[in-house]
């Protein structure tokens, strides 16, 4: 009897459970979970979108949720989460999607985030290409330029950095993308002074050693005089004028080699080691001031985001 009673007892409950899921409001849910991500509790809103999809009936309301799961695993860096859901997003949601050309720049991000710098700039393209019009387009601008920068391509990224500050002045990015362009023309200076060295360096080692070649060729025209023309007035007429070539050369090398000398302790005086040290440091921490500021402007931006997607 007692069993019978337990028994009815969790039919009941079960009911009562039943009942209460169907009752839920998901969009009040949803926007709830929005709220968690705004305020960067992401794995609470990982948790809340996840159980939207898998319990609510609304097929525009779980799409929604596929986006702003991908984005609440972007921020929080699970970025092979976050594909997997903005991928199925993409695939998925092309007509009905709230958020799908948003969701194709994002894809942009996430594979900047991912290092895939090529990809992203291909990706960031087909955004512009397709949503010319977007309010997303200077920042996809901006992202190319990031891209190019982290590949090491300085003109070509400088190119989209001031496509950024030419034809997007209001933009969020516009402020940003001139610190990159300060920083850009500091990475050129350095790269010159060092390749400047380094050329040095090498045209004193390239006539150093033909001097040392044309010095051995001279030294075996001598050994040779010596062996076969022992006894001999004078040399032959041939090895005269081959002996007399090779002394004239390397008369000239050695000119050559004291010219580069000094031309390379002149640099060397002018930029010693410590200056291109004391200038990397000052680099680095310049770079660290941008990449603070710019981190700023991130936050900026997405907490402007996240505002405009509360007004809509």
């Amino acid at each position: 009897m007692m069993k019978k009673l337990l028994f009815l007892f969790f039919i009941i409950l079960l009911n009562i459970a039943l009942f209460s899921e169907d009752k839920k409001d998901w969009e009040k849910e949803k926007e709830k979970a929005q709220e968690l991500y705004k305020y960067g509790k992401y794995d609470e809103s990982i948790i809340l979108f996840r159980e939207i999809i898998l319990s609510s009936s609304n097929k525009d309301l779980i799409g929604e949720s596929y986006y702003w799961l991908a984005m609440a695993y972007m921020d929080s860096e699970k970025y092979k989460q976050s594909e997997i859901n903005l991928e199925y997003y993409i695939a998925n949601y092309k007509t009905s999607g709230l958020n799908y050309n948003e969701a194709v720049y994002q894809k942009g991000r996430l594979l900047f985030l991912q290092e895939e710098y090529q990809s992203s700039v291909e990706q960031f393209n087909y955004f512009i290409k397709n949503y010319p019009f977007n309010k997303l387009v200077s920042n996809a601008y901006y992202w190319i330029g990031e891209c190019l920068f982290a590949l090491g391509q300085f003109d070509d990224s400088a190119y989209y950095f001031n496509i950024v500050i030419d034809k997007f002045p209001n933009t969020i990015k516009n402020e940003a993308a001139q610190y990159k362009l300060r920083l850009i023309e500091h990475k050129k200076s350095e790269l010159a002074l060092q390749n400047l060295l380094k050329w040095s360096q090498e045209q004193y080692l390239s006539a150093l050693n033909q001097f040392r070649i044309e010095e051995r060729t001279l030294r075996e025209a001598l050994d040779k005089y010596e062996r076969e023309g022992a006894g001999a007035t004078s040399l032959s007429t041939i090895d005269t004028d081959k002996y007399k070539r090779v002394q004239n050369e390397n008369e000239e090398l050695k000119k050559e080699i004291s010219r580069l000398k000094d031309q390379l302790e002149e640099v060397k005086s002018s930029i010693t080691s410590q200056d291109i040290l004391d200038k990397l440091r000052q680099l680095e921490l310049k770079e660290q001031l941008l990449k603070n500021k710019e981190d700023t402007l991130n936050l900026l931006e997405n907490e402007l985001r996240k505002r405009e997607k509360a007004l809509e």
